[in-house]
């Protein structure tokens, strides 16, 4: 069995994207001729709550290596916090021990955070063990660019000017390049004439259905809602980015039209609002009540911009009456949080732009429903069907579960995407040979 080193500062027991897509990975890759070995940091090197149960779900026989990090409240004060820069010594040492064992057959690093990707070019000239880099996130972005003045501040200059000089270092030597999405990989190869199509693979994020089947064995308390409480409980768990709001207006509008049309039912709904901003300190940062308001719902409507643990979000899709899922009115938005709210196996109802990803999911795997709309025809237009749709499966009964194709689902499962993982490792084999 070749042997694959992960570098990824943000592991289990965190619950953000970048520790859940390493799991999942790890959790498959010995099933396609790969053995894992996860190097990582303490717990207590992070700035954020992490939730110890998250490393139940590890698997048993996974090697993790876990390092010191400079602390964040000495390198603070010289303004370095990210988590990446801080363990980046720490993991150059643990990967090299490895190297000079020779147990690495090749290195994978996801990011963010960005910095260990230059620790796969030193590994890759000391060493010449391949690599391959993960993009969740872009690390080259024109965003900050576009900001107003007033909004651009110098730490994100100075990131910025980083990356553009990092990346190309960084990628260089790179045996393969994997993405959540083309659209990440395109802008990469984009920028590198030394790439080529052929040198990058998409891969979303897969959903884990032994998730669901530990919170069966073992529910958590849900502190947002009560299932003996008389109410008709719907949420959608995520972040509600500006893009969204024609949607949620719409959304609204169709509870609306609902509460004029069948009261006795309506009357009943909650609609919950869970992690809807990316921001650390999310307390009061609303981004669908002032809607709720404008739209006059407000009375249904609850909203908890926060993250929550990523075992509490799975509890509260696992609990609800029914399930939302909003798209954003950019056509290629795809939402890869639509694997979980299908494992939850409620109720679903999914509003999207038509040339979404989301729309031929859920077309194919009969797990929901799903209105779409267009950029001739905006989600406003599309009211009256989703009112409708909504009284359909608020009338369901509380037993009820979608007649999911689940052979469809198949080629979206966290299993399945660790395959082209694996293939995307011995591409890069070929290429480092």
């Amino acid at each position: 069995m070749k042997r694959v080193v992960i570098i990824g500062p943000d592991f289990a027991p965190s619950s953000y994207p970048p520790a859940l897509r390493i799991r999942f990975f790890a959790q498959h890759l010995p099933e396609f001729g790969w053995k894992p070995t996860v190097v990582t940091i303490d717990p207590r090197y992070y700035e954020w709550a992490v939730d110890a149960e998250n490393e139940r779900l590890l698997p048993p026989n996974l090697e993790v290596i876990r390092t010191p990090a400079l602390p964040a409240r000495l390198t603070r004060k010289v303004g370095i916090g990210d988590i990446g820069l801080r363990s980046l010594w720490y993991h150059w040492r643990a990967v090299s021990r490895l190297c000079k064992s020779g147990r690495v057959d090749l290195v994978f690093i996801p990011v963010p955070p960005y910095f260990p990707a230059v620790l796969g070019r030193l590994i890759y000239e000391r060493f010449r063990v391949p690599y391959v880099i993960d993009y969740i996130d872009p690390w080259v972005s024109d965003s900050w660019r576009k900001l107003p003045g007033a909004r651009r501040c110098s730490k994100r200059g100075l990131s910025d000017a980083l990356a553009r000089v990092l990346e190309p270092f960084a990628l260089k030597r790179v045996g393969h390049i994997v993405g959540v999405s083309k659209g990440t990989t395109d802008g990469v190869i984009a920028r590198y004439p030394w790439l080529a199509e052929a040198d990058a693979t998409e891969i979303p994020y897969g959903g884990e259905a032994a998730d669901f089947d530990y919170l069966r064995r073992n529910p958590r308390q849900n502190r947002l809602f009560k299932l003996d409480d008389g109410l008709l409980h719907v949420s959608y768990v995520g972040a509600c980015i500006p893009q969204m709001n024609t949607t949620v207006r719409a959304l609204f509008e169709a509870i609306r039209l609902g509460l004029m049309r069948t009261p006795w039912l309506f009357r009943c709904i909650r609609m919950h609002f869970v992690g809807t901003t990316y921001a650390a300190n999310a307390e009061g940062l609303y981004q669908v009540l002032p809607l709720a308001r404008e739209m006059g719902v407000e009375d249904f409507v609850e909203e908890h911009p926060g993250r929550v643990p990523y075992l509490d979000a799975l509890q509260i899709l696992l609990d609800s009456h029914a399930l939302v899922v909003i798209g954003s009115d950019e056509p290629h938005y795809t939402a890869s949080k639509i694997f979980p709210y299908i494992l939850a196996r409620r109720p679903l109802l999914a509003v999207f732009h038509e040339a979404s990803s989301v729309v031929r999911i859920l077309q194919e795997t009969q797990a929901g429903r799903v209105i779409t709309f267009s950029s001739g025809h905006p989600p406003i237009e599309r009211v009256q069907e989703i009112s409708e749709c909504l009284e359909a499966i608020l009338s369901l009964p509380r037993d009820y579960q979608p007649p999911t194709r689940w052979e469809a689902f198949e080629p979206y499962t966290a299993r399945a995407m660790t395959a082209r993982l694996a293939q995307a490792f011995e591409k890069a084999l070929i290429k480092g040979v």
